[in-house]
């Protein structure tokens, strides 16, 4: 009989692979593809954190929710153009932030009727998709336009998310060969300091491939790779914060052996911002 982790890294292997070729297609394609990628990652981890804001006593306006998640990623998703400058994304965040202050009245407006007994908290969960899961996302359709220029490239989307995968997969491997030492036992028991750190060196090695690949700046790169694997632990680690809150092993069971879509995402929504903020501040195009 085989052995429970091998058979488990073989479905994570497998459901993997299958989903690599599906987001590369989408990410290379065209523009397009990539911004339908975009809202489809964003309509489903937003079901699933309504999903889970339920099972922890909330009641979210999920229409509301929804509706409010896509109506933050769609223009984002939308935007390329030869002629994009840094004023647009400008234009457009003052435009998102009018569009969610405008949402988060009639959420509280709808609320006054709903007569429920949990209004604050069913509020949070309503509005805390598009900041959480909408924002962040929409934030992955600036990285083709950064870099020397204004040109649109996707395999700087391709890099970013090699670098995420890089860090999640070795910090597995290494984790249950080398794991000792509980990195935050307290809310996710399997995760350890050694996995911590292989996950942490095979990003910045896959930051640093990529550099090489792209004409990019290496050291640049390499601080992408260090703070994009930082911000994707704390995103892992928040998902779990949540999972645990609401007693579910996974957020749901789209890929076998991976869960849902906020499983394979979570670390994306934390290193998404973090890496867009980075490198707008060391290379300032956009």
């Amino acid at each position: 009989m085989m052995n429970p982790k091998i058979k488990d890294i073989l479905i994570r292997a497998a459901s993997g692979v299958v989903m690599l070729v599906i987001m590369l297609i989408a990410i290379l394609w065209s523009p397009w593809s990539l911004g339908a990628l975009l809202v489809a990652i964003t309509a489903g981890v937003t079901w699933e954190h309504l999903r889970l804001s339920e099972h922890c006593g909330a009641q979210p306006q999920k229409a509301m929710a929804m509706g409010l998640a896509l109506l933050v990623v769609t223009p984002f998703a939308l935007l390329y153009n030869e002629d994009y400058l840094v004023t647009d994304s400008v234009f457009l965040a003052f435009v998102m932030t009018f569009v969610i202050m405008i949402a988060t009245l009639v959420v509280l407006f709808v609320e006054l009727f709903r007569q429920r007994e949990t209004p604050i908290q069913n509020v949070g969960a309503t509005i805390l998709p598009a900041l959480q899961v909408a924002l962040p996302i929409a934030m992955l359709s600036l990285l083709p336009l950064m870099g020397e220029g204004y040109h649109y490239n996707a395999w700087r989307v391709v890099a970013f998310f090699s670098i995420i995968w890089a860090n999640d997969v070795f910090a597995f491997l290494v984790g249950i060969t080398l794991g000792r030492h509980r990195l935050c036992e307290r809310i996710s028991p399997k995760k350890s300091w050694e996995g911590f750190i292989g996950g942490i060196v095979a990003a910045m090695g896959v930051a640093l491939l990529a550099a090489h690949l792209l004409g990019e700046d290496m050291a640049v790169w390499a601080g992408l790779g260090l703070v994009s694997a930082l911000a994707a632990v704390a995103g892992d680690l928040i998902e779990s914060m949540f999972k645990r809150a609401a007693g579910v092993k996974d957020s749901g069971a789209i890929m076998p052996g991976h869960g849902g879509w906020f499983d394979r995402f979570d670390a994306v929504l934390t290193a998404a911002p973090v890496a867009v903020i980075y490198l707008f501040m060391l290379i300032g195009i956009l």
